[in-house]
């Protein structure tokens, strides 16, 4: 019989539920087989939490960069990252630093292995109870619909594998469409659903939950909605996306919802507004890397001026709508979320002030990885974090919240019926936390429909920053060969020694390209060389 040879990492997915803590006294038997992993009342629940780690983090995924910083969002200051690819057109079928392809159908297997064992081996022994197999085999479900989605985000065309392929088999399975292979997520997901509990209690944090399943067919269904993927803009896929966020915004409940505070979400572990997030331990690798330079970080993640000068004014207007913005004053009276997302100069972090102007303690050329654009990244960043004492916090990955339901039915809602009371409404629920006078938090009245596309899509900008969603968004929306092939820009700030105060420049940080064959990923060159892929246009 076969050996699963991934149960040697079964040990490190169990440190982060608690429900699994008597598995941690076992010595892993690295010779089990298929029949003794499945039959046992230990290893047969750890297989399906293996499976938990084959999901995608982003934090510091490439040489310590973010996928941000392969887009408008930010520059990574070291400027040897793989990152780079992205914004200088290197990027082809045997380079790609974001090359998931292999991790996400390794993923897919064991979530297939997983489930033709609950039906086989899993009933015959009773490994796992009778009243657990349900909710396992949604949560290997949700997990299969989650790899299936990162491939067709980038991929395309692809496979879908949902049964356990030998050597022989796995080359025959059709590329389907992206319409196929959507179908195929949604059944998935809603099958997941239907088993799925509500919410999970404090020792089952990390695990899929109806909600996670529901949020991840809101989002494929936007994406299938999208120009993209939608060229002939049939409206019935909008009005699909619509309901499958409004139905997930109707989950609204003591355990489900929005924070007070936004700052709040990214700080607080499994807060009631992350519908799913990684597993995770204790750590402080991002803070070593994004902490700027004179708080003993490298400062990496380096946001952009386009990202700085997204975020409205505290009257809830764009910046060049709003008379009172003054730009020799640029970080004063700003969106909330402005000061929980960027750190700038002048910003109070871990009691003293940021100082990135040139000649600053974190100013531009302060350092080898000093900042490129004269800013630092403070979303996710925790200040409690002392990196002299080697003081650590739990970071899992969000990889959807709540507040995406509210942008998603917007978007979705306004592409079917323009900008009806109900989109404003959406809009105004999830901005009301962020403005002191609440009545700041609301669009103007008379919108058209293309301005509400506008502020949407800049609202998605600045509400889901650095969550993995701008790079996506861009090429979703096909507005990539627009906002991406244009130079990334920064802040040069000047201190005026007789008066202590700033003088502000913009300036070009780095000249970037992109090309329409850079919707689609190239399918790596070793899968398409086996002869059953056809390559993504552009790339063959």
């Amino acid at each position: 019989m076969k050996k699963i040879f991934c149960i040697l990492s079964i040990g490190l997915s169990l440190l982060v539920l608690n429900s699994c803590k008597d598995y941690l006294d076992k010595e892993v038997d690295t010779n089990l087989t298929e029949d003794k992993i499945f039959s046992d009342v230990h290893y047969a629940p750890g297989f399906l939490y293996n499976i938990y780690n084959d999901l995608l983090t982003g934090y510091n995924r490439y040489d310590g960069a973010m996928l941000a910083c392969g887009c408008d969002e930010a520059k990574n200051s070291y400027s040897g990252s793989l990152v780079q690819t992205f914004n200088n057109g290197a990027i082809n079928s045997s380079l790609n630093p974001d090359d998931i392809w292999n991790q996400m159908y390794n993923g897919i297997r064991k979530t297939n292995i997983f489930l033709d064992k609950l039906n086989t081996t899993i009933k015959e022994t009773n490994s796992i109870p009778e009243a657990d197999r349900p909710r396992m085999k949604g949560e290997a479900l949700f997990l299969r619909a989650m790899f299936h989605f990162e491939l067709i985000k980038r991929y395309g065309s692809i496979p879908y594998v949902d049964k356990v392929l030998t050597t022989e088999t796995a080359g025959s399975l059709p590329q389907l469409a992206f319409d196929q292979v959507v179908t195929r997520i949604v059944a998935d997901c809603d099958s997941a659903m239907a088993v799925l509990p509500d919410a999970n209690d404090d020792a089952n944090k990390g695990r899929a939950v109806k909600s996670s399943a529901m949020a991840l067919e809101s989002r494929i269904l936007l994406y299938a909605a999208s120009p993209l993927n939608n060229p002939g803009n049939d409206l019935e896929k909008w009005n699909k996306a619509a309901k499958a966020a409004l139905a997930l915004i109707n989950m609204k409940g003591a355990t489900i919802g929005l924070e007070s505070k936004y700052e709040n979400v990214f700080i607080t572990p499994y807060s009631k507004e992350v519908l799913f997030a990684t597993q995770a331990l204790n750590t402080n690798e991002f803070e070593k890397s994004n902490f700027p330079l004179s708080y003993g970080g490298k400062g990496l993640t380096n946001p952009t001026q386009s990202l700085v000068d997204a975020f409205d004014t505290k009257a809830g207007k764009p910046i060049w709508d709003d008379v009172n913005y003054n730009p020799d004053k640029p970080y004063e009276n700003r969106d909330d979320r402005f000061y929980a997302v960027v750190l700038y100069n002048g910003a109070v972090f871990k009691s003293r002030k940021v100082e990135t102007y040139v000649g600053g303690k974190d100013g531009l050329q302060s350092g080898p990885t000093a900042t490129q654009t004269g800013y630092y990244l403070k979303k996710f960043v925790d200040a409690s974090v002392d990196l002299d004492k080697g003081t650590t916090v739990r970071k899992p990955w969000i990889l959807f919240r709540f507040a995406e339901a509210y942008l998603n039915y917007a978007e979705a809602l306004n592409e079917v019926s323009g900008p009806v009371k109900e989109v404003y409404d959406a809009v105004y629920e999830l901005r009301k936390r962020n403005y002191v006078i609440t009545s700041r938090a609301r669009y103007p009245a008379g919108m058209t429909q293309s301005q509400m596309r506008e502020r949407l899509k800049k609202e998605r900008q600045v509400e889901l920053a650095f969550e993995e969603h701008r790079f996506w968004d861009l090429r979703r929306w096909k507005d990539a060969e627009t906002k991406l092939n244009q130079p990334a820009m920064g802040m040069k700030i000047t201190l005026n020694q007789a008066d202590t105060t700033y003088s502000y420049q913009t300036f070009e940080v780095e000249n970037r390209v992109f090309y329409p064959r850079f919707y689609w990923y190239p399918i790596p060159r070793i899968e398409v060389l086996k002869g059953y892929l056809k390559q993504n246009q552009g790339w063959e």
